[in-house]
């Protein structure tokens, strides 16, 4: 099995998790943004939109600020820090975000987010255009924010 496979298999692993638990919220609005910036909410927790984000099938994973993120190798170690995780309904709405514990998501703080394609065969880990991951570090308030796809950066180290 090549290098590639096995982390792809890893995070594939980390994504059936992620898709294990389904939480409401389908049509709420938030607002906020990334970095250093304050993040606000409609009131709706557990919210994530992403602004801008292709059409494809993407999966979010939410870590505490002091992980690191940089590397798939780094990404898949961290599994067992995850705080939370996003599924989605259809193309276009929010992720509705659900902590590890199986709850919705409430926290207000500083995160980073990992933002998977989980259309595998589409993907190239070394490509910066067309990353396996992608990641963000996000405010969130009570558990929301939107953030510009724009914002995240790919990652391309194994």
């Amino acid at each position: 099995m090549t290098n590639k496979k096995f982390w792809m298999g890893i995070l594939a692993i980390v994504l059936a998790l992620g898709m294990t638990v389904v939480s409401c919220g389908k049509n709420s609005k938030s607002s906020g943004s990334s970095g250093g910036e304050k993040a606000t909410s409609s009131g709706m927790p557990g919210i994530l939109k992403i602004t801008g984000l292709p059409e494809q099938n993407w999966g979010v994973y939410v870590y505490s600020a002091d992980i690191d993120v940089s590397s798939i190798t780094s990404i898949s170690s961290a599994e067992n820090r995850l705080e939370a995780f996003g599924t989605r309904f259809s193309f276009g709405d929010p992720f509705s975000l659900t902590s590890y514990a199986g709850s919705l998501w409430t926290v207000t703080g500083k995160r980073q987010v990992v933002l998977v394609n989980q259309d595998h065969d589409k993907v190239n880990i070394l490509d910066k255009n067309n990353p396996l991951a992608r990641t963000a570090t996000v405010n969130f308030r009570n558990g929301s924010v939107t953030v510009s796809f724009s914002s995240f950066t790919a990652v391309t180290k194994n």
